[in-house]
């Protein structure tokens, strides 16, 4: 059935070896009858230069994919890190300097003007005002300030009061977002979700584990995130185990190190979304081991990692994260090389019970109810829009379901 028009926009790409939350939401209100587009990032002259951003989404064009318009904008003025061109006014002069415009790309391409804008990329609250029926929806998925300094401050001011509501990933973010003065009416706490049946049903064993016959230790994630250090510890604990550590995701030059120097160390570069649940299904310990020189890019952070890997039955093993202070996190927390050689030990002495705690903690979370969280907000305010303009049928059949 046709529904309402949702605009999506955020810089993880559609097609990734990495999911994201704003990319399976977007699915699920494509599946449930939305109109969806997703404007994958925005590129300017020097990502094209240099190739780096969504330049390449940018070189394909606007396309459909899986029923979805995906396209990618060049804004002639650019929008950066870099001071002079990251204020709000650089990132309003960027939408607005799109060629072509954002707003003829949608219509070019037959999605018309959207009923909805949800983004997730700082400075882009000016989507409001190119589209002023829209109702603006900004979902903070990260502590912003960690990536772009204090200046950041005058975008996330902004963008949250130019919203109509701001959703949070968890409640570390939530507070963040509040101190803006931003009102607790406007504000809703997502969370993150797991789809179980991906992570709970049997799966082929991958063939890089055929050989592999001890205990298996995993990650899947960006792998420059990760600690070297942590990951040295336990890789030489994973060794005196005869066990095996398996690095899964787009490359790092530590990590490549690490497997040349260890032979049961494999790092086999990125998978699709599909493969990932039988890498997690046959290993024992999920590996949440981040970079612990940069303690301020996870202060907002909500990994969707943890969810997974709980839902896959592994052990966790992980470095803080300020969320943690409101979840009942089955992870044993490390900062240290030594606490995590130490932690790695235990959870493989303690594997049955571990794995326990994991799948309790993963069956109070669900992408249907993080959906469900989020289609109430989008149904009350396409309901609140047709009381300032009519919606066509289609629209209201998507609010009345």
């Amino acid at each position: 059935m046709d529904g309402a028009r949702l605009l999506f926009h955020r810089h993880t790409p559609w097609q990734s070896a990495i999911r994201c939350s704003t990319n399976i939401l977007a699915n699920r209100f494509r599946e449930a009858g939305a109109s969806v587009a997703y404007m994958q990032g925005i590129v300017h002259g020097g990502n094209v230069l240099w190739r780096r951003g969504q330049w390449q989404s940018w070189k394909e064009g606007p396309r459909r994919v899986d029923g979805t318009l995906v396209f990618t904008p060049f804004a002639l003025s650019p929008y950066s890190r870099v001071w002079p061109l990251s204020s709000a006014a650089a990132a309003r002069r960027s939408y607005r300097s799109c060629v072509p415009s954002i707003e003829s790309t949608l219509d070019r391409y037959g999605f018309g003007q959207p009923d909805v804008i949800w983004t997730a990329n700082p400075g882009s609250g000016v989507l409001k005002h190119m589209f002023p029926a829209a109702r603006l929806l900004f979902q903070v998925v990260d502590y912003y300030p960690a990536f772009a300094g204090p200046a950041i401050a005058d975008i996330e001011r902004y963008d949250y009061r130019a919203a109509d509501h701001v959703f949070v990933i968890g409640e570390a973010l939530r507070e963040h977002v509040l101190s803006y003065g931003i009102p607790e009416s406007r504000l809703t706490v997502l969370g993150q979700g797991v789809d179980h049946a991906r992570f709970s049903r049997p799966a082929e064993r991958p063939p890089e584990y055929r050989c592999m016959e001890g205990p298996i230790a995993v990650w899947v994630g960006v792998l420059s995130k990760g600690d070297p250090g942590l990951f040295e510890a336990v890789a030489q604990k994973l060794g005196q185990r005869g066990g095996y550590l398996v690095l899964i995701g787009p490359g790092a030059e530590w990590a490549d190190a690490l497997a040349a120097r260890h032979p049961h160390v494999v790092a086999p570069g990125p998978r699709k979304p599909a493969q990932v649940p039988a890498y997690l299904r046959h290993a024992d310990v999920g590996l949440m081991l981040y970079d612990r020189r940069r303690p301020e890019v996870y202060v907002g952070q909500n990994p969707l990692k943890l969810y997974e890997y709980a839902a896959a039955g592994l052990a966790i093993v992980s470095t803080p994260h300020e969320e943690y202070r409101y979840l009942d996190t089955p992870a044993a927390v490390v900062d240290s090389e030594q606490s995590a050689a130490q932690a790695l030990d235990d959870a493989l002495s303690q594997l049955d019970r571990r794995r326990r705690q994991s799948l309790e903690f993963a069956r109070a979370y669900s992408w249907d109810r993080v959906f469900d969280r989020a289609r109430r907000v989008v149904a009350t305010g396409l309901s609140a829009a047709t009381k300032r303009r009519p919606l066509a049928g289609q629209h209201a059949d998507f609010v009345s379901q």
